[in-house]
């Protein structure tokens, strides 16, 4: 985003008003945008793995031209450089994954893959119903010796380590048998009736921004209550014996709970050639073995995080966050790597 420089002389709030509340919308729309292109680009990357995996061949893709068809409107949506990008750590991400499968029990090349971005497709491809939450394979390969692999596709400029699983509120309020989603509907709604909001959300965020007066006051509250979720948590967890704290994180946060079809993740790195991927397995990896053999240990980490080691390796943060904008969007969690 190009910055403008402006000077204001004393007197002109009306006008420094108005530049504040463009340069808000601004931001905002360069968000938004970011947000659609990283998605648009994980669906070349998610679809050009499977045609790699198959020899650069569209014979056995499932629905290759629902798949072909997706992929020139990407392309016509971000352009070259990018599709060629997310093409070129496929490619690389393809190898690594099927000489994985060859040297942990998956017999041959693969002869079908699916694209599973569509409901229903996961399952009706392995024969049974498949929960998408608990499973979050993205292109499904099917060997040789009719076995199924999923993967759960990630592509990133640089190094890094793969995410973790995003719990709803509701799923994890479920989970723990906590009500966090109440305190959160009663802080917003008394917000709502002190600063006169719109009662929607869908309304409440554009007067927020429109008014940066008000704004500033629903982001300090918007922080208060991602830092007390936390510390509900927090105290919740820092109850439970060892056996259903690690419960917990393996079946909730780490998608490594029992789970059909099997699945790794892989994820791609590089801006350019040479590209290089690597491979987590869920249910096989340091991280999971530091569970399964150090004792569980819970950090608090900045305002509403939660920070979680097995012995003296980090394992993942705990995250409480507002979607977008604070009191007038959903809050989600997110499981990130430390």
């Amino acid at each position: 985003m190009t910055k403008k420089i402006s000077v204001f002389r004393a007197g002109d709030a009306k006008y420094f008003k108005e530049y504040l509340m463009e340069t808000v919308r601004e931001v905002v729309d360069e968000e938004i945008l970011d947000e659609s292109q990283n998605t648009l680009a994980a669906d070349i990357n998610e679809i050009m793995l499977g045609y790699y995996a198959l020899g650069e061949s569209w014979g056995n893709f499932v629905d290759a031209g629902a798949a072909q068809g997706a992929l020139e409107k990407r392309k016509e949506q971000l352009g070259e450089e990018i599709f060629d990008m997310q093409s070129g750590r496929a490619k690389i991400m393809a190898q690594e994954t099927i000489a994985w499968a060859n040297a942990n029990g998956f017999e041959g090349n693969p002869v079908r893959a699916w694209w599973t971005a569509r409901p229903g497709v996961l399952s009706k491809a392995v024969g049974q119903e498949v929960d998408s939450r608990k499973n979050p394979t993205d292109t499904l390969l099917q060997f040789s010796d009719d076995s199924f692999l999923g993967v759960s596709a990630k592509s990133t400029k640089g190094a890094g380590d793969i995410g973790f699983k995003n719990p709803g509120i509701g799923s994890l309020s479920r989970a723990l048998g906590i009500d966090l989603a109440a305190f959160v509907s009663k802080s917003e709604q008394d917000a709502v009736e002190k600063f006169n909001l719109p009662p929607a959300k869908k309304q409440r965020k554009p007067f927020i921004r429109q008014n940066p007066e008000v704004r500033e006051q629903t982001v300090q509250i918007g922080i208060k209550i991602l830092a007390t979720l936390r510390d509900a948590l927090f105290k919740h967890l820092s109850g439970l014996e060892q056996d259903d704290l690690r419960a917990h994180v393996v079946g909730v946060w780490m998608d490594a709970g029992e789970s059909y079809p099997y699945y790794i993740k892989v994820t791609g790195h590089g801006k350019k050639e040479p590209y290089n991927a690597t491979i987590m397995d869920p249910t096989n990896n340091p991280k999971m073995k530091a569970l399964a053999a150090d004792e569980v240990k819970l950090v608090k980490v900045g305002n509403e995080s939660i920070g979680i080691s097995a012995g003296d390796k980090k394992i993942m943060k705990m995250r409480f966050k507002y979607e977008s904008e604070k009191l007038a969007s959903s809050i989600k969690l997110s499981g990130d790597p430390w």
